[in-house]
């Protein structure tokens, strides 16, 4: 089996999110996804990614993440080229399941769960409208999420205190004003919902030391991010300065980046985003490396539905983890594919069908307004992808590039 050619479909309706779609001379097609920045994402789909695998074997995932991540290595390995190597990788395991007949998790090693557990972050997206919702009435939201089987929820309601003084000063009053939402749902529900904190970074040491001081009463499922996680030694100090659980962190990527994570101890719980740090092949590892720490691991996830199953197949394979992220917002709302999410009493089920199990249907690859980009001729010979060297063949030996369908 070969990769014949590369695409990438975008949807003017939702165009924060690109689709990956790899193809074979067998006729086996793999899909997989990115999210944000998706001009970028694309750029490298193509004009990276694509140069190096067409005409390689779709099955030997390792060799081939070893190749492109030796080729963006060379000028560093994060950002687009790592979300489309992730997208990339993910529609190579699509392929494996489907060449094999087989679930992607069993191709993994098999569930280690018969479903998972979900946490709804609240975004707005479309006719759902969780975030004005938390910022409002967070307690009637819990209630909603309750009556809907979901047990967890994320929100993250202090990010704007954090823009007057650049996330350097905020008083005790601002904060406990901004944890409202977490009062009113505990008001309403208890503890019958958990609740995490996502706070993007926004914090200096000081008063991230501070808002956790004062989230503390309310128990929250985790404080995630609660600083910029470019300087690990400090997340491990910020550990020992609260009772809190630290989650960290959807801006690592690769194994690399996570294991000074977890060799200093800095983190209760570790996150990944299956695109940023290189698909699912780099991401099975590192919650093995997770593992042998006692370390739970989720998954940071706000794709469509397509994500949302990539994301189950390879979390319920690893022992380690303690659920997902999911976001109802985009689930509910992304009529563009063949099958839907099955998620019910907050959990997510996984049927057994090839693959991810999941496609986009035709009539969205077919219509008018879709965008579809397609390299079937790689740009440059295979010695860039084995050295990483861009200079490695003469100027002027690239072929034709990207092929726009009719």
């Amino acid at each position: 089996m070969k990769i014949t050619a590369v695409e990438t479909i975008q949807l003017p309706a939702h165009p924060r999110h690109i689709w990956v779609m790899v193809h074979t001379d067998e006729g086996i097609t793999g899909i997989g996804e990115a999210t944000d920045k998706v001009e970028l994402t694309k750029t490298a789909v193509h004009n990276f990614c694509a140069e190096i695998i067409l005409g390689q074997n779709p099955l030997q995932n390792e060799k081939l993440w070893a190749m492109m991540y030796d080729s963006a290595n060379y000028t560093g390995y994060m950002g687009a080229e790592m979300r489309a190597m992730g997208a990339v990788d993910m529609a190579l395991w699509d392929i494996k399941g489907k060449a094999a007949g087989m679930p992607v998790y069993d191709i993994l090693g098999g569930k280690t769960q018969d479903s998972l557990r979900i946490y709804n972050t609240c975004i707005s997206y479309g006719n759902i409208r969780d975030r004005e919702r938390f910022m409002e009435d967070a307690g009637e939201l819990a209630e909603d999420l309750l009556k809907n089987g979901i047990k967890a929820m994320k929100i993250w309601p202090l990010d704007a205190l954090s823009t007057k003084y650049n996330g350097q000063y905020v008083t005790r009053e601002d904060i406990r004003k901004g944890l409202a939402p977490f009062k009113k749902i505990r008001d309403a529900v208890g503890d019958k919902m958990e609740i995490a904190l996502e706070c993007h970074s926004r914090w200096n040491m000081p008063m991230a030391v501070r808002v956790a001081e004062e989230l503390e009463q309310y128990d929250p499922m985790w404080f995630e991010d609660p600083i910029p996680v470019d300087n690990i030694s400090c997340f491990a100090s910020l550990r020992k300065k609260t009772k809190l659980p630290i989650l960290a962190s959807e801006r690592l990527a690769t194994k690399y980046q996570f294991r000074e994570l977890f060799e200093k101890d800095a983190c209760d719980i570790a996150m990944f985003d299956v695109s940023y740090c290189g698909g699912i092949t780099e991401c099975k590892k590192i919650a093995a490396m997770a593992d042998a720490y006692h370390l739970p691991v989720t998954t940071h996830n706000c794709g469509s539905p397509v994500m949302t199953m990539v994301v189950a197949h390879l979390m319920i394979s690893c022992p380690n983890t303690n659920g997902i992220e999911t976001v109802r917002a985009l689930y509910k709302t992304f009529d563009i594919t063949d099958n839907g999410v099955d998620i019910r009493d907050g959990h997510i089920y996984l049927s057994d069908r090839p693959g991810f199990g999941i496609s986009l249907k035709d009539e969205v690859l077919n219509a008018k307004d879709t965008v579809r980009t397609v390299t079937k001729e790689a740009r440059h010979d295979q010695m860039f992808a084995v050295t990483g060297d861009p200079w490695a063949q003469s100027p002027g030996d690239d072929k034709a590039g990207v092929i726009m369908p009719e």
